[in-house]
């Protein structure tokens, strides 16, 4: 993996204060999985209150269906439904009988309020239960309401997730329509270390599973902290990433929460789980006092980043990256371009949950200026890459119309959008040497567990070469199991985050059949022949050709 620091001014002055962006950046592998990876350990709270009743509760008992075919036998899974009272559905089990389990599934019933924090603490107890200890564990917790029973406090129920995170059980946030807090369960989900997710009608349901499966079955490493020690003259002004944080004595190791920086703290960030294939930008705003700091012997920035490596028995693994500072009387004004790019998306995110905020206070006029001020900033460095600004340009004038047609729809989709770290991660992946040639693979017998490393390791060596296109011809392949369904989808998410795609040829018999049955023909291309898939993609490839210029 890699880790790395970059500064966005080549120098700064030695005489005076300045204002530059730090950009700290965590890259990962597209890792092969073996046949005896961790299991997925996952708990599922469903609200069951009165507003879920119809089509609501319908598309999430289909949703969650869809995952339990998604995961593997060696994967458990335990099932609570909460109103004003609590109910196991689905004890924590093995999935060995998937049938049994989506059959119970789908006998929940609608009832009253919503015991929020009831249902979630049951499924994090049974969770944290799991006789297998080397298991990677994390609960998703779905809900269309407001909690008014049992614990309520928004600052209690972030407590909740910080410290079960802190004890290896991660929690994911859904909000379903109009009627939840969506500063609360995004709270909740960035304590935590999970994603948090809105479902504005049940015909996105089945894709925001889909996207948390993908998150889940990629993971690499859990338990991520990255530690700053700032040279003397250096100080933290704003973070534009939404990143928890605090500072640790250097001394004591006792951590604070105080505002108020010192030469003897480290900055501590804890930005969440890892996943394999995974590009993670953290910016933020540094004050620089060159006459202070030009002076230092050391590096500006001194880094060290540990996690527990979930591909390696959870063993504790380190990284370290310094950056040293260029500093000159009259400092030229030249600027690293990549970190110009991701302090300017950054910065749009954070005013999308700013904006959020502010129109969940009525204040219409306030949230809109925020917004195009955001949508200023970025046509004003728009030279940096037009084509990224120009998409999230776009983006943030949806969000702003939207203000206007439904506010409270509108302010759930900003702060959706804006913790959306992987909405525009494909912008460095799509420069990594790729190409646009197509690779065409004949897939046969049987994709199940102890194939799977073999197809993700061939896939592999093809992205290192810089493929980010391909076919798979399904004529001669029998049989396919949820780990070759898992394997299917991370492969296919590779493949996006370096602007390319999967296509699927072919597909017929009993794999037809398990498609249809885990509901991923709405998320894969297929062709019925591998001439009329080249011939898609090559259309495709030659349109974004065209686009460019």
């Amino acid at each position: 993996m890699n880790f790395s620091l970059h500064l966005e001014n080549n120098e700064l002055s030695n005489q005076e204060k300045s204002l530059t962006h730090l950009l700290v950046r965590v890259e990962t592998p597209p890792v092969a999985d073996s046949p005896d990876r961790r299991p997925l350990i996952v708990g599922l709270a469903i609200d069951k209150s009165k507003s879920m009743y119809g089509d609501k509760m319908q598309s999430v008992i289909e949703s969650a269906s869809a995952l339990v075919n998604w995961l593997t036998r060696h994967d458990q899974l335990t099932i609570v439904a909460y109103d004003t009272n609590i109910e196991v559905v689905q004890p924590l089990i093995p999935l060995t009988d998937k049938y049994s389990v989506t059959k119970k599934l789908e006998q929940i019933r609608v009832g009253s309020s919503t015991n929020l924090s009831g249902g979630w603490l049951q499924a994090l107890r049974t969770v944290e239960g799991a006789s297998a200890e080397n298991g990677y564990k994390r609960v998703i917790l779905l809900t269309d309401g407001m909690a008014n029973t049992g614990v309520v406090s928004p600052t209690e129920l972030k407590k909740i997730a910080r410290d079960h995170y802190g004890r290896g059980i991660s929690t994911t946030t859904i909000g379903f329509g109009r009627d939840f807090s969506e500063t609360l369960l995004k709270d909740i989900a960035t304590a935590g270390g999970g994603n948090f997710y809105f479902i504005e009608g049940p015909e996105q349901a089945h894709e925001v599973f889909f996207r948390e499966f993908g998150d889940i079955a990629a993971l690499f490493g859990q338990g991520l902290e990255i530690r700053l020690r700032m040279a003397p003259g250096v100080s933290i002004k704003e973070f534009l990433s939404d990143i928890p944080h605090d500072y640790r004595d250097r001394t004591t190791g006792e951590g604070s929460t105080a505002s108020e920086q010192s030469e003897k703290k480290d900055l501590i960030l804890r930005p969440g789980d890892l996943r394999s294939d995974d590009l993670r930008n953290i910016v933020m705003v540094l004050e620089v006092d060159g006459n202070q700091a030009s002076q230092s012997q050391g590096p500006l920035v001194e880094a060290e980043l540990s996690f527990y490596n979930l591909q390696e028995d959870s063993r504790m693994e380190t990284h370290g990256a310094n950056l040293a500072g260029k500093f000159a009387p009259n400092p030229s004004s030249e600027r690293d371009n990549n970190v110009r790019l991701e302090s300017l998306l950054a910065a749009s995110s954070k005013a999308m949950m700013e904006a959020s905020r502010i129109s969940g206070e009525r204040d219409l006029g306030a949230a809109r200026d925020v917004i195009r001020q955001a949508i200023q900033r970025l046509s004003n460095n728009r030279d940096v890459d037009p084509e990224i600004i120009d998409r999230m340009i776009g983006r943030l004038s949806d969000m702003e119309r939207n203000l206007e047609d439904n506010l409270i729809i509108a302010r759930k989709q900003l702060m959706a959008g804006g913790s959306d770290s992987k909405a525009f991660r494909s912008v460095y992946k799509a420069e990594a040497g790729v190409h646009n040639r197509i690779l065409e693979h004949s897939m046969e017998g049987q994709l199940d567990l102890y194939k799977c490393p073999e197809v993700k390791n061939m896939v592999r060596r093809h992205l290192e070469n810089g493929y980010r296109f391909m076919i798979f011809d399904l004529t001669d392949l029998s049989y396919v199991d949820s780990s070759g369904i898992g394997t299917m989808i991370q492969i296919s998410n590779w493949l996006k985050n370096r602007g390319g795609l999967l296509i699927l040829v072919n597909v017929q018999g009993n794999v037809e059949k398990l498609f249809q049955m885990s509901k991923l023909d709405e998320f894969f291309v297929f062709k019925d022949t591998v001439a009329s898939a080249r011939l898609f993609l090559q259309e495709i490839i030659q349109a974004a050709e065209e686009s460019k210029g």
